[in-house]
């Protein structure tokens, strides 16, 4: 095989991950805490590093789910925004308590602040937009490039949206997409993950 079919089967596998990869996010009629622009506020507060509920979501591009053990990649909420391979998870210490800050800055940016007991350990600004559907979508890293796609590595989409829900606990969603593996031998060619996690208000 030369570099231009080499190219072109590359481009194919590129096209293919996008393809495959755009599912959307669960159908709903109207989240149980519709935020908009004036009252978006709602979300700023103190809430559990650990989710209090983790659960697959309907895949409305396939008709499986997945099961619990995959719910558990990203054990912290921390985890799910900072997942990046150069990125430390939150080494945590059982006598401490662990929780994060979420604050809304203007109408594109808001901040987390995470604690162990009452120091900040870890911080994110991520830009976001609010959208009719009454969910916030966050704007952090969506897309990456993981070694060289489809020779050694692959692609990544994850998609977050976050709302509250009728307890006004934070209700995260996800959809993520992975796309790679070895050439010709395409281990993994393409996995999807559909999940939401509920973490618990606690001021």
């Amino acid at each position: 095989m030369n570099i231009a079919d080499f190219n072109r089967v590359i481009i194919y596998f590129v096209i293919l991950s996008f393809t495959l990869g755009c599912g959307s996010f669960p159908r709903r009629t109207v989240p149980k805490y519709d935020l908009n622009k004036n009252n978006i506020n709602a979300l700023n507060g103190k809430y559990t590093i650990k989710a209090i509920y983790s659960g697959p979501t309907k895949d409305t591009t396939s008709a499986w789910n997945f099961s619990d053990s995959d719910l558990e990649i990203y054990p912290t909420f921390f985890d799910e925004l900072n997942n990046s391979l150069f990125v430390k998870s939150i080494k945590k210490d059982t006598t401490k308590i662990y929780t994060f800050f979420l604050k809304i800055l203007s109408t594109k940016k808001m901040e987390f602040n995470y604690f162990e007991d009452d120091s900040i350990i870890k911080q994110n600004t991520i830009k976001y937009r609010l959208k009719d559907d009454g969910y916030v979508y966050l704007k952090y890293k969506n897309f990456k490039i993981i070694g060289i796609p489809y020779v050694f590595g692959g692609f990544n989409t994850k998609r977050n949206r976050i709302t509250l829900n009728k307890d006004t606990n934070l209700l995260f969603e996800t959809s993520e997409f992975k796309s790679g593996g070895l050439f010709l031998l395409m281990i993994n060619p393409y996995s999807k993950m559909k999940y939401e996690k509920i973490y618990q208000r606690i001021e």
